[in-house]
């Protein structure tokens, strides 16, 4: 048995570290899955004094999301239950065993009028089809 995760996982910037503070939809960087065969997301937050932020994922097949469609929920893994004014610096994951090579994570805030600080993501890509994956 491995134990090893270092070796076997890469990170990219999902969401620009970021304040959020009208009714809108931040979308997130566009995450090529190219020999990967897992995508986990880890949403941070800062203070949210108000509003709600939902979490959206996408996929599709072109490298611009041009043909972006959301995923199926049988392909979410976790629950897409976002943020309320009660979770100051939590940090949520959600997972996407979408079929489609590029994906997408957004945030979809109403009833925001002084809204979040701080909101971030980083996508953790693993089941590598190659390893150690280089840093």
């Amino acid at each position: 048995m491995e134990y090893d995760l270092h070796s076997n996982v890469k990170q990219a910037v999902a969401l620009d570290s970021q304040d959020i503070t009208t009714d809108t939809t931040t979308v997130g960087n566009i995450i090529d899955t190219v020999n990967f065969d897992s995508l986990e997301y880890i949403i941070q937050s800062g203070t949210i004094t108000d509003g709600a932020y939902a979490l959206k994922l996408e996929q599709g097949d072109d490298s611009g999301l041009s043909d972006a469609a959301d995923v199926p929920a049988d392909e979410i893994l976790g629950v897409l239950t976002g943020f309320v004014a009660a979770d100051d610096d939590a940090a949520k994951r959600v997972g996407s065993i979408g079929k489609k090579r590029f994906q997408r994570l957004s945030i979809v805030s109403t009833s925001t009028t002084t809204g979040a600080t701080k909101m971030s993501a980083v996508a953790v890509l693993g089941h590598p089809q190659s390893a150690p994956v280089a840093e």
